[in-house]
């Protein structure tokens, strides 16, 4: 891979165009660093739709759960000065929040890499509202000692599974805060915008006429399904130009859940970020503690996501078709209802950094996201070539495939964007069929690894592959199967 030159940036530029014209999006803002100096910033599109202001990289946007990045290099900073521990117990750094469920042996580390055992609400009767994209409908509690008042569920025995957890950063917000008795904004000011000249970067979540109108789409069909299936009012809202719904600001994280994503951040600043995070978090961690936030804390398979603390850690296929063939970009997105989407990659290796901002919430942001990823890094991904299936397989794979219970809080993501899987053979090939999402009219596995007959693509049009790798006994027989984003799911004794 290249040094970023002339070429590059009007490859990006042509992608850019691409994603504009395909995607129907208002615009989109990105920026390339290369080691310390942010050589690529520049704007597509439109900034706000209705006024013709063109997208500019210094415009406010919110980065959304990146935040969680920053979050948790002020965490392992605590650590390094002794302040805090990774096997700190939760449950005496916060003594007057109530646990339901196995919480004694939840863990600073647990809050970090997302396996704490909290789901996606703390409760099941907040669930929907976590789910609502009409943010003015949901009530927000002003401060960490009123933000449970029922308390957390904690689903499952900590390190058991792993969640995603907008909840677990809240409490871990908090936990910074009192180590540092001093506000959320004043930490991050002091440990990471300050020392890296950020200057236009803050966590206040508040509206600021600098920020990018924000614009979103209707809910597709599952969404609308599933909303209104949990009493969630679901508007019909007209679009400004044929695609887009214009949104608004609302001040949705309170003083306690601003550490989930209630950074706003310019494009020049995010790239100060990267390239810190290039030079191992110098200025903010210790080069063998940001070594070990990047290593892999949950999934031990270089070809599917995996996650450190904090960061994930998502696989890129450069070429070829085997394993040694993958890289490994670091970094986290972050998605805000009503909306915007952001991303941040960092490849060591390549000593390349990648800033995007878009003034809008997709729900399938990763094709345009890998776009630019791929045009900046030179790098195509051609297709897997049409290979055989194992025999084994096609007898032993076939069925129904669940998510493994107990669940409604800690299977919520992949429940509602994919749900139960069935794989059935057609032939000399294994098709998957989702409940939910872009899988349900039946996507063809493709074996693509020469040696691991377990292990599938998912081709679709417009998208780097998906992945899925079947669990199986020695004598051959499936028991369950793993899909990106850590998610596993059981194959039904009776199916």
């Amino acid at each position: 891979m290249a040094t970023f030159d002339a070429a590059a940036a009007s490859r990006v530029r042509d992608a850019a165009a691409e994603i504009l014209a395909r995607y129907h999006v208002p615009g989109i803002s990105i920026g390339v660093v290369e080691g310390n100096e942010l050589v690529f910033s520049e704007g597509f599109g439109l900034a706000d739709i209705e006024s013709g202001e063109p997208m500019q990289p210094e415009r406010r946007q919110r980065i959304a759960s990146i935040t969680k990045t920053m979050v948790g290099l002020c965490a392992m900073a605590l650590v390094d000065e002794g302040k805090l521990s990774l096997d700190g117990r939760v449950v005496e750094l916060l003594p007057e929040v109530t646990f339901h469920g196995p919480a004694e042996g939840m863990t600073v580390r647990h809050l970090l890499s997302h396996t704490s055992g909290i789901g996606e609400a703390p409760t099941r009767e907040r669930l929907a509202d976590a789910a609502n994209p009409d943010r003015a409908a949901v009530n927000t509690p002003g401060d960490f000692s009123t933000l449970y008042p029922n308390g957390i569920v904690v689903e499952v025995e900590p390190g058991s599974k792993w969640a995603y957890c907008n909840n677990g950063y809240g409490l871990l917000g908090e936990i910074i805060v009192r180590a540092e008795d001093a506000s959320l904004q004043e930490v991050m000011q002091r440990r990471i915008w300050g020392p890296l000249g950020m200057t236009s970067t803050d966590i206040l979540d508040q509206n600021d006429e600098r920020i990018t109108t924000c614009y979103h789409r209707p809910p597709n069909e599952d969404n609308r399904f599933q909303l209104e299936r949990a009493g969630v009012v679901v508007k019909d809202e007209p679009t400004v130009d044929g695609h887009n719904i214009r949104g608004k600001f609302t001040a949705d994280f309170n003083q306690g859940m601003r550490a989930a994503g209630g950074v706003q951040s310019t494009v020049p600043d995010m790239g100060k970020y990267a390239s810190a995070l290039l030079r191992g978090g110098a200025r903010i961690v210790r080069a063998e503690t940001f070594e070990a936030m990047t290593a892999s804390h949950r999934g031990d398979d270089g070809r599917m996501v995996s996650w450190g603390l904090s960061i994930a850690r998502t696989p890129l296929r450069v070429s070829g078709e085997r394993p040694a063939a993958w890289r490994t970009l670091l970094g986290h997105g972050g998605a805000y209802f009503g909306g915007w989407n952001s991303h941040l990659d960092v490849l060591p290796e390549a000593n390349i950094g990648i800033v995007q901002h878009l003034n809008i919430m997709m729900d399938e942001p990763a094709p345009v996201f890998r776009r630019i990823v791929r045009a900046v890094l030179g790098i195509e991904d051609a297709p897997y070539a049409e290979g055989s299936t194992d025999p084994g397989l096609l007898a032993a794979a076939p069925g129904m495939y669940e998510l493994p219970m107990p669940g409604p809080l800690t299977n919520f993501r992949p429940q509602t964007r994919i749900g139960r899987v069935n794989v059935e053979r057609d032939g000399d090939a294994l098709v998957l069929r989702s409940r939910w999402g872009k899988w349900k009219e039946g996507v063809r596995l493709t074996p693509c690894d020469p040696d691991d007959p377990g292990f599938f693509a998912i081709q679709l049009p417009d998208a780097d592959p998906a992945y899925v790798a079947f669990d199986r006994t020695p004598d051959g027989r499936v028991t369950g199967l793993r899909l990106d984003e850590l998610a596993t799911m059981h194959r039904r004794p009776d199916a």
